[in-house]
């Protein structure tokens, strides 16, 4: 059986990682039966391949890693994820993909790390319990590294302006279709949907989940994927 490593989850979400989530809803697409186990040791953490989650862990106990990796595994033993798609529509899908792998993946980087309010939801969830000298350290590699990318340099009206601009390109993709390609669930979907829903919800800060949930046509569409994909995903071992 193939066993995802994950980072926890709680009010709701399955994982606080959308990435991680987005492994899960693949593993949903793919038909392979599997089983989350959830990796909360920081020891443990640092031993994963690029030192970070998610990591699908095989019968044999190779590991692959990242969702995207994870993603190229499992077509490998014959999943397809954008069956219907043409040749133009496939590469639109990999460009929508990277947009919200990484432009609103930082989005919401800032949503939680940057802004005081997501980062004190962020201490009450994500790191309850844990020891505030090294959270907050952790915390400062997090800050520095956004700054580097340059992302948490533009005032917050100004990032608030981008995810407005990211959001209306998402929903005129979308349009009235169910999913972003048409009746049916692509490998899009399993990016897009769980990023929205983190944009969407505490511990993102309150600017950000207003400006979000001010997109309703979206915020349907996050629901249809889970309901879709039988998001009723296994526990934690």
């Amino acid at each position: 059986m193939l066993t995802l490593l994950t980072h926890s989850g709680g009010c709701g979400f399955f994982s606080y990682s959308m990435f991680c989530t987005k492994a899960a809803l693949l593993l949903q697409l793919s038909g392979e039966t599997w089983q989350r186990q959830d990796v909360t040791d920081p020891g443990e953490l640092a031993r994963m391949p690029h030192g970070k989650l998610p990591v699908l862990r095989d019968a044999a106990g190779a590991v692959i890693a990242d969702s995207e990796g994870i993603r190229r595994f499992l077509e490998s033993r014959g999943a397809t994820f954008d069956a219907g798609l043409d040749g133009a529509r496939q590469a639109q899908s990999r460009l929508l993909i990277r947009m919200v792998d990484e432009a609103l993946w930082l989005q919401l980087m800032c949503a939680r790390w940057l802004e005081d309010e997501g980062w004190s939801q962020m201490r009450a969830s994500v790191f309850a319990g844990v020891p505030e000298a090294p959270v907050e350290g952790f915390r400062a590699g997090v800050l520095q590294g956004l700054h580097f990318a340059g992302h948490s340099r533009f005032d917050r009206a100004e990032r608030l302006v981008r995810l407005h601009q990211d959001l209306t390109a998402l929903q005129g993709v979308l349009a009235d279709q169910p999913f972003l390609f048409g009746d049916r669930m692509t490998a899009a979907d399993c990016s897009a949907a769980p990023m929205l829903e983190a944009l969407s919800r505490a511990p993102a800060a309150p600017q950000v989940v207003e400006v979000v949930q001010g997109y309703p046509v979206l915020m349907a569409y996050v629901d249809r994927v889970m309901q879709r994909a039988a998001l009723i995903l296994p526990e934690a071992a």
